[in-house]
């Protein structure tokens, strides 16, 4: 597309939309902080939720068609949980924003993720994994609307307790973004989210400035 940040792509279908998420961030919860971008707001509608939560294996197939066709049945149950997604995006967006900078997250957002990683945890089950050491990992029961927001609340509480990660959430440095990604560079000095847009397109404009100075 044109605009680099325009990282949700729709496909139309005479019966559903389906997005294609960017989820190069490093973290579940800090590619959720990205559904809001320079090019708009692609976390709008409990469908969008939901096809955010499917991409990211967090539904299989059956419980997303499941709750897709519960949203359009109860739409008001749906429009709450989005508002709820919105406010824990915003959360999770202020909290590793602040930290990014080096700044202390406020005490209010840190409410908003406890507040949604509370309703998480009875619905939180530790399963065997199919591989043939014996390993586990986490996973959920339950087939309630707001079951998107489970993963991506405990995601967030993950790197907020990693402290090894913590310090590697970064803000891209690009004039008109606002992304969070995980410096995984072995250096740590990576600026941008992506090299392929943000990157390119600052060292350009840089350059443009350096070649006008002389």
């Amino acid at each position: 597309m044109s605009d680099e940040h325009d990282r949700a792509t729709t496909t139309t279908t005479a019966t559903t939309i389906t997005y294609t998420f960017d989820l190069d961030a490093g973290r579940l919860c800090l590619d959720f902080a990205n559904t809001l971008a320079s090019s708009g707001d692609h976390l709008t509608t409990y469908a969008d939720l939901v096809a955010f939560a499917a991409q990211s294996d967090l539904l299989n197939r059956e419980d997303a068609a499941w709750l897709h066709a519960e949203g359009l049945r109860d739409r008001v149950r749906a429009d709450g949980v989005v508002v709820r997604a919105q406010r824990l995006r915003a959360a999770i967006y202020a909290m590793f924003s602040a930290l990014a900078a080096g700044r202390k997250p406020r005490e209010y957002d840190l409410d908003q993720l406890n507040f949604e990683l509370a309703a998480t945890l009875t619905h939180a089950r530790i399963f065997p994994t199919p591989d043939a050491d014996a390993r586990f990992r986490w996973g959920w029961v339950g087939r309630n609307m707001d079951a998107p927001l489970w993963g991506i609340s405990r995601s967030a509480a993950d790197l907020l307790t990693s402290q090894q990660d913590l310090r590697r959430v970064r803000e891209c440095s690009g004039t008109d973004c606002r992304w969070l990604f995980l410096d995984t560079s072995k250096n740590r000095t990576r600026q941008w989210c992506s090299m392929q847009s943000c990157g390119n397109r600052e060292k350009a404009r840089r350059h443009y400035a350096r070649r006008r100075s002389r």
